[in-house]
């Protein structure tokens, strides 16, 4: 017995069933690409730059491959790849450190903090799970109308918090609901279409607001920096901005699923039997929840009527400060859901951009790419766009932004763009992460269920964003010139 005991303890043992050489390579890829990364960095600093670029601006851009290097590989994590641009910067001799280091400390990275601590606060309060599970049990009476739910319910609860923290906060109830219901992976259309509206439904809704994720702030305050606050985006400006691709992208995504996806079952009886246990052991709702949801609503009140005037900052800074007096929450209640890691990264990007902009490179770079290849000024904001898109199919969004906004400003005076045309340009087809589950996490999650093949989410995904594309189309040539924004 007492062997049986010791055997049963033991870890089960995996063996790996890949050639040999694919093991190899597997285990020296990070060293590798590292290696070659930082070869052909210290390779280039040690040549002479262009001659009508200065040595500071030559310096800044070997700064720029480098981080554009490791941010599509991946090999290290993005936060830590912007934390090495604000190091190397100064060490370099491109720019003194203080005002180096002052450019971290901007409104969109005290936004995006303040965006993180509210979400927060209705995630550990369970407000926003109550509000997930009443949706579902009331609106998903049948197969679609479940699907329906957490599709909508995805999207607009995207709107108002960070959409990362609405995929992680359904991801479990919606393995829950497959797992209840015995659907198999890999072939339940049904579980499909649940984890496809999860990860669509975050990612549609993430773009509608400011709220949504960092990359708008992160835009904005480059557009600003750049155009010395000559140009910006409101708060409200950026959804009236978007709010017609947001619909285009919604619906489509919503005809994608229903013709690729259909329900291959009728009875889900015992989902809705766990959903209304977990909605009754909730009981009732209490006064920190409440709380909450006064000061949220508040909040969003101040942040669409009043968000260019006192700024959106300083309302969500003052948000914090109201919940944490009235003793809604505490430090320990929200600190496991504030993205360090994400912060960290959009102030490594603003410096980066900011200092490509004073130094020259930005424009440098922008000329070398598109001057005398592109004539029209919408051929140069499609070709923008398309950029975007192709590239947030490799990488995070917010290191799109980075590396794409700072030249594509530049050149706006010499097509006779507004910068800001060319912020959303940029934003809204950043947004099309539909495509593989490395370019956003709601795909991430999605994808980590198993119930997804990774050629489906190719498949649909590049459908979606190609509609996507044609929806920015209409807002480029029809919608923003009716707005007078061109």
């Amino acid at each position: 017995m007492q062997e049986m005991d010791i055997w049963d303890k033991s870890p089960n043992i995996i063996v790996d069933r890949r050639p040999l050489w694919v093991v190899i390579l597997d285990r020296v890829r990070r060293p590798l690409v590292l290696g070659l990364v930082f070869s052909i960095f210290f390779i280039l600093l040690g040549q002479e730059g262009p001659a009508d670029l200065s040595p500071e601006g030559y310096k800044v851009l070997c700064v720029f491959f480098l981080c554009v290097s490791l941010w599509t590989s991946n090999v290290i994590p993005l936060s830590i790849t912007s934390l090495l641009a604000i190091a190397a910067i100064p060490m370099l001799g491109i720019m003194d450190a203080s005002q180096v280091y002052s450019f971290f400390g901007n409104k969109a990275v005290f936004f995006i903090l303040g965006v993180f601590i509210l979400s927060a606060s209705m995630i550990g309060s369970g407000l926003s799970t109550r509000l997930s599970m009443w949706v579902m049990e009331q609106c998903g009476g049948s197969p679609s109308r479940l699907i329906a739910s957490i599709y909508s319910f995805a999207a607009v609860s995207s709107c108002f918090m960070s959409e990362h923290a609405v995929a992680a906060m359904l991801f479990p109830l919606i393995l829950e609901i497959v797992g209840s219901l015995g659907l198999s992976k890999n072939k339940s259309r049904f579980a499909k279409a649940l984890f496809f509206a999860l990860a669509w439904g975050c990612i549609i809704g993430g773009a509608a607001t400011v709220l949504g994720g960092g990359r708008v702030p992160l835009a904005v305050e480059i557009l600003e920096n750049a155009s010395d606050g000559a140009s910006t985006i409101g708060f409200l400006e950026y959804s009236l901005l978007a709010f017609p691709l947001v619909l285009i992208l919604f619906a489509s995504g919503w005809a994608v699923l229903r013709i690729m996806f259909p329900p291959d079952l009728e009875d889900i009886g015992p989902a809705h039997e766990i959903l209304h246990r977990k909605h009754q052991a909730l009981g009732k709702l209490s006064l920190q929840e409440k709380g909450i949801a006064v000061v949220m609503g508040f909040t969003l009140y101040l942040w669409f009527m009043h968000g260019d005037s006192l700024g959106i900052a300083n309302i969500a800074m003052v948000s914090i400060v109201l919940l944490f007096i009235l003793n809604l929450v505490n430090w320990k209640m929200v600190e496991q859901h504030i993205n360090w890691a994400i912060i960290l990264m959009y102030g490594g990007a603003i410096c980066l951009g900011q200092v490509m902009a004073e130094s020259g490179a930005a424009l440098w770079l922008a000329k070398q790419i598109f001057e005398g290849t592109i004539e029209t000024a919408g051929v140069f904001l499609f070709t923008i766009a398309v950029c975007s898109f192709l590239l947030t199919t490799f990488m995070s969004n917010s290191a799109v932004i980075a590396i794409l906004l700072p030249p594509a400003i530049t050149l706006c005076p010499a097509y006779g763009i507004s910068p800001a045309v060319a912020a959303m340009t940029v934003v809204l087809p950043s947004n099309f992460a539909f495509i593989l589950p490395i370019a956003t996490p709601a795909s991430a999650l999605a994808y980590s269920s198993r119930y997804l093949s990774l050629g489906e989410m190719i498949r649909s995904g590049s459908l979606l964003a190609l509609l996507g594309l044609a929806g920015y189309l209409f807002l480029l040539l029809a919608y923003w010139p009716l707005l007078g924004f061109k």
